[in-house]
């Protein structure tokens, strides 16, 4: 279940749902969506899919944490054994489940106190206060649950006795990249970022720093996702910066690995915000995966997993300059570059992806319902 994330979500479905089903366990996904419809068929084994029914999306995570109960009569009457609940705004419907003696799940995506820091629609001396009174009030509902599952070992600290389970890459969904770059005919070196376009993602930076390193080299960044407003697109495809940007709308998860192809870099320019520093975004992985050196963000937990394994480089995301450099010197030097991307593409194969995690799942619900 999630108000937040779309029932095609690729952790709440692609993952967890479909490994689930796969493994014959009978799922039912309640998330926003456009119909109620049956979706994640596995024809080969006969089995017929997952139903998808729509519930109301949260518009607001305060609007999301009140409304939440009111769903407990039409969550109570699937009469599942176990609910798998994916955003902090359903956790009261989560304790009113357990009022009932039903089984829950808390699925910890993002450390909200942390996220709440970095919000700039919030009063900055708001902020600390609401971190503050809500992480107790989180942890005291997670202990509550059942069990509880994070997506990194730094979320997961925040709960005693969660299980980790990483959001990485579906090993058989990794094609090797080859040829051209899906929808162009010819390729000069680009750069790519796949996902939400927000400035605190770093929007404003790549495409400056792309920018900058036109004035050496001709390169190009291809944009794909969701833009966070109107004002931010105007700037990226309509201003001065837009004859170096190529946007590609927005790309459905399952695609997404063949718009990698031929790319020079992919770039994960998150600015240093709490909640930003130990995160694992999937777009990290989903580069690996298809042999794309990284341009990252000099965060500690990134410099580990991408500078210190030889597969990819890290800058100050605040600093233009730097990410032209690191451009730039990836176009200067191919060979590295490719030796980055061919390291990269190894530890997902062997490491980062999600044959290793779906077992720590399974091991969970098998746990709590015995089978």
């Amino acid at each position: 279940m999630s108000t937040v994330h779309r029932a095609t979500d690729f952790r709440l479905f692609e993952r967890e749902a479909r490994t689930l089903y796969a493994a014959g366990y009978a799922v039912s996904v309640l998330a926003p969506h456009e119909r109620s419809e049956t979706l994640g068929a596995f024809p080969s084994q006969g089995l017929d899919g997952i139903p998808v029914e729509p519930i109301p999306t949260s518009k607001s995570r305060a609007k999301g944490f009140l409304s939440s109960a009111f769903l407990l009569p039409k969550v109570a009457r699937k009469r599942a054994r176990l609910y798998h609940i994916h955003d902090p705004e359903l956790l009261p419907l989560g304790l009113l489940l357990r009022v009932i003696r039903r089984k829950v799940i808390y699925d910890v995506r993002e450390d909200f106190p942390k996220d709440i820091m970095g919000k700039s629609y919030i009063p900055p001396w708001v902020r600390p206060w609401l971190a503050r009174v809500f992480s107790p009030l989180e942890r005291f509902a997670a202990m509550c649950m059942n069990a509880v599952v994070a997506t990194t070992e730094p979320i997961g600290r925040r709960f005693p006795g969660c299980t980790v389970v990483h959001n990485y890459p579906i090993r058989c969904d990794m094609p090797v990249p080859s040829g051209p770059p899906e929808g162009r005919s010819e390729t000069p070196p680009f750069v790519v970022y796949f996902g939400a376009i927000a400035r605190v993602l770093g929007a404003q930076e790549m495409a400056k720093g792309v920018a900058l390193a036109n004035r050496r080299a001709r390169v190009r960044l291809l944009l794909a996702g969701p833009f966070e407003d109107e004002r931010l697109r105007a700037e990226l495809l309509r201003g001065p910066l837009s004859s170096c940007v190529e946007y590609r709308g927005v790309i459905p998860p399952r695609s997404v690995y063949r718009h990698y192809r031929g790319a020079l870099a992919g770039l994960v320019l998150y600015h240093p915000y709490p909640n930003h520093i130990e995160a694992m975004p999937t777009k990290l992985f989903e580069c690996m995966a298809c042999g794309v050196p990284l341009i990252v963000s000099d965060f500690p937990l990134w410099r580990r997993i991408v500078r210190d394994q030889g597969c990819g480089l890290v800058v100050d995301p605040l600093n233009v300059s730097q990410i032209a450099d690191a451009i730039i010197h990836l176009v200067n030097h191919p060979a590295k570059a490719a030796e980055m991307g061919e390291r990269g593409r190894q530890l997902v194969q062997k490491k980062y992806n999600w044959e290793s995690e779906r077992k720590k799942l399974l091991l969970v619900y098998e746990r709590l319902l015995g089978t």
